[in-house]
C-alpha cells in the first residue's frame, strides 16, 4: 500500500516528497556500489597505483601512466634495477620522468644499432621474468610455457636440474644476472637457454642493457654522494652536473688533474666491475707470460679451464665480447691485479654504441643535426633506451591497457584453476553437497509434514535449539569424531555437517505444509507409490523452495572457511576458501581484490538467474 494517495503523489509537495525519496535510494544506491567499484578499480591496477582511488585506473586513458605500468612490469617492480639500467634516479614508478613523445630519431638509430652490431648476451637482459608478490607479467608466463615445454611437462625433471624442490609452474622464474657485478658466477643453464631464446625473440623495448656506468653510479656514486642531488658529487669533483644523468663513466682513466675521479675509477674497476667488462691494452704474449709463471704446465692451465691447449702461445687475450668464467675469470682477474690502471680500458654496449654514432654519423654535428641536442662529445650520448620503450606504448596502447588490466585476473584464474586442486576439491565438494542435501532434507521434510509422527513439533524444536549454538561450538566435538574414526582430510569429513540443517528442513516442512492435500488422496487413489508422490508432487511443486534451500546450501558451501580449514588442512584436500586465505598472504593488495571478485562471481551469477525463483519461493507461502 503506497503512503501517498493518488491525489496527493499528484501535489507539489508529494511530487517533492517523492524526489526526496528518489534521492536518498540514489544516494543509497551509491554507497553500496562505490566501493564495489573501488574494488573492481584495485583489480585493474598494480602496487604502483593501488593507493588511488579514482574509479578509472589512470593508466586507461593516460599514456604517461601506462608508459611507467610498463616499466614497473618491465624492471621487475625494482626501482633500483630501473635505475641501474637508464642511468635514471627515481624513488617510485608513479614518478618516473618518460621521454612523451620519444624522438623517432634516436629510437631509428638504436634500432639500426641492434640490428648491425652484434650484442652478447651478457650486454643485457630480458625484463619482467621474477615473480612480485605472486604475480608473474605476460613476459614470465610466456618464459614458463616454454620451460614447461622444454621438460615435457616434468616438474620433477626441471627440480632435479635446479638442484631445488619446484611445487608448481607458475612459480618457475629467472633472476635476471647483473653481468657487471664483481660477484656475478654465471653458469648456463636449460633455464637460461630458453631465457635467451625468448629474449632474443621479444622486441626491444622488452631488454634493458647492462653498462657499466650503471654499476658505477649503483655502487660508487650513489652510496658516496647520495642519489637526490648531485651538488655534493659537483664540489667534490669540482663539475656542473644537472643530474646523474648526465655523468658517464669513462672508457679509460681519466688524467691525473681529475684526482677524486680517477681514483673512484680505479676502485669501481677493481673492486666493483666484472672483468668481462675490462681489457688490458696488451698484446697477448704479455697475457701467455702470465700464465705461464702461475701454470707449471699446459696440461695443468687445461685442467683449470676445461680446454685442450697444446702450448700457451695458442691462448689470447679475452675478446671484448666475451664472459669469464671459472678458471680462466680467476686467472685473468689475478692478471689485471698485475697490470697498471693507465693499461685497463672498459668495454660493453654504451661504448659499443659510442663506436657506433660515430662510423654511422662521422661527425656530432651531423649527430646533433638528427637527434636535435648539442653535445660536445660522443661519450655524452646515451643509450636511448627510454626513448625505445616510450616509442613500443605508445604504438601498442591498446594491447598493454588489455594486458596489463587483465594480468591480475590471468595470474589469480592460473593458480586456481591450473595449479592445484582447490577449485576441483571445491567443485566436488559443492556438488556433492547440493546432491545430498536435496536428497535428505526434502525426505525428512516430507516425512514430518506428509506423515505428522508423534512429537513432530518436539524434534522441530531440537533442530532450532541446536541450530541457536554458534558453529564454533560444534567443531571441537566435531573434529575429535571425525579424528576417532580416521576420517580427517576427505569429503566425508565436509560434508557431514552440511548435508543436514535443520533450518532448511524446517522451511521445507512449512512449504510442503501449503500444498494442497487433495493431490496426494488423489495419487494415492490412482495408486502412486510414496516415492513417485514425493518426486512428481511435493518435489515438482516445490521448485521455489528448492531453490532457496539449493542457494543456501551452496552459499554456505561455496566459501566455508573455519570447517574446512578445521578437518581438511592438507593441500590436496584445500578448497576455495581455504586456498584464498593462504594465497591472500603472499600476494600484493591487487591481486587479493582479483580473487576475491573471482571467488564471487559464481554466487552473484546464481542469484542472477535464480532471483526469480528465489522471489517466488519467499511469496509463494505467503500467499498460500
Amino acid at each position: 500500500m503506497s503512503i501517498l494517495t493518488t491525489v496527493e503523489a499528484q501535489s507539489p509537495k508529494g511530487r517533492l516528497f517523492q524526489a526526496v525519496v528518489f534521492l536518498l535510494l540514489i544516494a543509497g544506491g551509491i554507497t553500496m556500489v562505490y566501493p564495489f567499484v573501488l574494488m573492481v578499480s584495485g583489480a585493474l591496477r598494480s602496487e604502483m597505483d593501488v593507493a588511488s582511488m579514482t574509479a578509472v585506473p589512470e593508466y586507461l586513458h593516460e599514456d604517461t601512466m601506462l608508459a611507467r605500468k610498463f616499466l614497473e612490469a618491465k624492471y621487475n617492480f625494482s626501482v633500483a634495477t630501473m635505475n641501474r639500467a637508464r642511468l635514471s634516479q627515481g624513488y617510485d614508478f608513479a614518478q618516473v620522468a618518460v621521454p612523451l613523445p620519444p624522438d623517432p630519431a634516436r629510437v631509428a638509430a638504436l634500432t639500426r644499432f641492434v640490428a648491425q652490431v652484434e650484442i652478447p648476451d651478457h650486454w643485457w637482459t630480458l625484463g619482467g621474468t621474477l615473480l612480485y608478490r605472486q604475480g608473474s607479467t605476460r613476459t614470465l608466463r610466456e618464459l614458463q610455457a616454454r620451460i614447461r615445454a622444454r621438460y615435457d611437462d616434468d616438474l620433477g625433471a626441471l627440480a632435479e636440474d635446479l638442484g631445488a624442490p619446484v611445487r608448481q609452474w607458475r612459480l618457475v622464474q629467472v633472476m635476471p644476472p647483473v653481468w657487471t657485478d664483481v660477484r656475478q658466477a654465471f653458469s648456463n643453464s636449460s633455464l637460461f637457454q630458453e631465457y635467451f631464446a625468448l629474449l632474443r625473440e621479444k622486441p626491444l623495448a622488452y631488454r634493458a642493457f647492462s653498462t657499466p656506468t650503471g654499476n658505477y653510479l649503483e655502487n660508487i656514486i650513489y652510496p658516496n654522494y647520495g642519489q637526490s642531488s648531485v651538488d655534493a658529487y659537483n664540489a667534490a669533483h669540482r663539475r656542473a652536473l644537472t643530474s646523474f644523468a648526465d655523468l658517464h663513466l669513462p672508457r679509460t682513466l681519466p688524467p691525473p688533474d681529475q684526482p677524486r675521479a680517477r681514483q673512484e675509477w680505479i676502485d669501481h674497476a677493481r673492486t666493483m666491475l666484472h672483468p668481462a667488462f675490462i681489457r688490458v691494452a696488451q698484446p697477448a704474449p704479455v697475457f701467455q707470460d702470465f700464465l705461464r709463471a702461475r701454470h707449471p704446465t699446459i696440461a695443468a692451465l687445461n685442467e683449470r679451464w676445461q680446454t685442450a691447449y697444446t702450448d700457451f702461445t695458442e691462448i689470447e687475450m679475452p675478446g671484448e665480447k666475451e664472459w669469464l668464467a671459472g678458471g680462466r675469470r680467476r686467472d685473468y682477474d689475478a692478471f689485471l691485479a698485475t697490470r697498471p690502471p693507465e693499461e685497463l680500458y672498459l668495454v660493453g654496449p654504451e661504448y659499443a654504441w659510442q663506436d657506433w654514432l660515430q662510423a654511422a654519423y662521422g661527425s656530432l654535428t651531423a649527430l646533433n643535426a638528427d637527434f636535435g641536442t648539442a653535445y660536445t662529445d660522443w661519450a655524452e650520448c646515451p643509450l636511448p633506451i627510454d626513448h625505445a620503450e616510450a616509442a613500443f606504448v605508445l604504438a601498442n596502447r591498446g594491447v598493454l591497457r588489455r594486458e596489463l588490466a587483465a594480468n591480475n585476473f590471468v595470474n589469480v584464474l592460473v593458480a586456481v584453476l591450473l595449479e592445484g586442486r582447490p577449485f576441483m576439491n571445491t567443485v566436488i565438494y559443492v556438488v556433492l553437497a547440493l546432491i545430498l542435501a536435496l536428497t535428505l532434507q526434502p525426505l525428512a521434510a516430507y516425512a514430518l509434514s506428509r506423515f505428522s509422527p508423534p512429537h513432530t513439533w518436539h524434534i522441530i524444536l531440537l533442530f532450532m535449539a541446536v541450530m541457536s549454538f554458534p558453529p564454533m561450538v560444534g567443531m571441537i566435538p566435531q573434529f575429535l569424531i571425525l579424528r576417532k574414526l580416521n576420517l580427517m582430510n576427505t569429503f566425508v569429513a565436509l560434508l557431514l555437517p552440511v548435508i543436514v540443517n535443520g533450518y532448511l528442513i524446517f522451511l521445507l516442512k512449512g512449504f510442503f505444509d501449503s500444498l494442497p492435500k487433495h493431490l496426494y488422496d488423489a495419487a494415492m487413489i490412482d495408486g502412486a507409490s510414496e516415492l513417485r508422490i514425493f518426486w512428481e508432487i511435493t518435489m515438482s511443486m516445490s521448485k521455489p523452495i528448492l531453490a532457496v534451500a539449493a542457494l543456501r546450501v551452496f552459499n554456505n558451501v561455496w566459501m566455508s572457511f573455519m570447517y574446512p580449514l578445521l578437518v581438511a588442512p592438507d593441500e590436496k584436500m584445500q578448497i576455495l576458501a581455504v586456498w584464498l586465505y593462504q594465497y591472500q598472504r603472499l600476494a600484493g593488495t591487487p591481486m587479493v581484490f582479483a580473487s576475491i571478485l573471482i571467488t564471487s562471481i559464481p554466487t552473484l551469477v546464481i542469484f542472477m538467474f535464480a532471483q526469480r525463483i528465489i522471489m517466488r519461493g519467499i511469496a509463494v507461502p505467503v500467499e498460500k
